[in-house]
């Protein structure tokens, strides 16, 4: 089970200032103004819409590799 040590080492491991970059370089690419209200809207949206499902996907790849163990 997790607590809230993991998620204070996770929280300094993230590399946030990458992810803003490439949600802003992403607005730009698609020639939609870069700005911090946009890149808050597609951060949110990824947030409710697409992140969990990729976790569930990454985390059962990485078990079918064994690269992680199921309790």
């Amino acid at each position: 089970m997790w607590n809230e040590s993991h998620v204070n080492e996770l929280v300094w491991w993230f590399d946030t200032a990458e992810l803003a970059r490439t949600i802003l370089e992403k607005l730009e690419e698609a020639g939609i103004e870069p700005t911090v209200e946009n890149a808050k809207k597609v951060w949110l949206d990824f947030l409710l819409t697409e992140l969990s499902e990729g976790l569930d996907g990454s985390v059962k790849a990485l078990v079918g590799k064994g690269e992680l163990i199921a309790v």
